[in-house]
């Protein structure tokens, strides 16, 4: 059966410079594809794929309507604003979000060049986009990938870090439980869980957890948060050696938190206002 929303595509990171960025994700150990450029929308990006899902450094180049958003947002920093959701179609998820009462745009289609086997190829999607006035902190985004084969490619999932994939995203909310009725817009009856004080969203694939910032201090100490009120804050990747990935990441002079033997906690002013954390699991 088709599905409007079949878990998480990618997240997007902004990127008040994205020359810095990229060079600090690679400093990160991750193997950072070139750039791409959006010409409709005014941005460009990098990307780190991996097997099923990626994520990406976004930047803009050239304002437009299309990104005036993410300008305003910029003006208090980069770090994590979006998680694309994985589709069986554009169409079918604009209709699902109209009927849950989430006001969607129009789906958009637009694409970028890539190199693949040096040739020239094109990279095509459509998205859904959802306004902010239906935004549970985090902003989420339909991504239907028209040419996949385009996008996930064995020979760019190979991270020197050793990374293999998105383990989930950590929003901070001063109050998570407000904000259960609009997640369940998105992602059905039944998909938000209470954890504590916080929640933790299925979406599919990877969850999405929502914490206190008293709950996050706890769980991360010694990362201050970029930003004073609600937003989404870190990203969990799996990786497949810990201590090769601390090895690398203290070779490169990156600073880590290591708040117990299974995590790596990389603060935001080391990876372009992004909390990372690097886990086995």
């Amino acid at each position: 059966m088709k599905r409007a929303v079949r878990g998480l595509d990618h997240v997007v990171v902004m990127a008040d410079g994205i020359d810095a960025a990229e060079v600090a994700y690679r400093r990160l150990g991750f193997q950072v594809r070139p750039r791409g450029f959006h010409k409709k929308l005014g941005t460009a990006n990098h990307l780190m794929i991996f097997g099923q899902d990626y994520f990406e450094i976004l930047g803009i180049v050239e304002n437009t309507v299309f990104n005036a958003e993410r300008r305003e947002w910029l003006k208090n920093g980069g770090g994590l604003a979006n998680v694309a959701l994985a589709t069986d179609g554009a169409d079918l998820a604009f209709e699902a979000f109209q009927q849950a009462g989430l006001h969607p745009d129009a789906p958009l289609f637009f694409d970028r060049v890539v190199e693949v086997a040096g040739k020239a190829e094109l990279a095509r999607f459509r998205t859904v986009r959802i306004p902010k006035t239906n935004m549970p902190v985090v902003g989420f985004f339909v991504c239907e990938q028209l040419t996949p084969q385009f996008v996930y490619r064995t020979e760019w999932a190979k991270h020197p870090n050793g990374a293999q994939g998105i383990l989930g995203v950590t929003v901070i909310a001063d109050q998570p439980a407000k904000w259960i009725p609009e997640l369940e817009k998105y992602f059905g009856a039944g998909s938000v869980t209470r954890e504590g004080e916080g929640l933790v969203v299925d979406t599919g694939t990877q969850p999405v957890r929502y914490l206190t910032r008293q709950d996050y201090a706890a769980r991360y100490p010694g990362i201050v948060p970029v930003r004073p009120g609600d937003h989404p804050a870190l990203l969990s990747v799996r990786i497949d050696d810990l201590a090769a990935c601390e090895a690398l990441l203290t070779g490169n002079g990156v600073r880590i938190v290591k708040p117990d033997p299974r995590r790596l906690i990389v603060p935001p002013s080391e990876a372009a206002h992004l909390t990372l954390e690097f886990t086995e699991r």
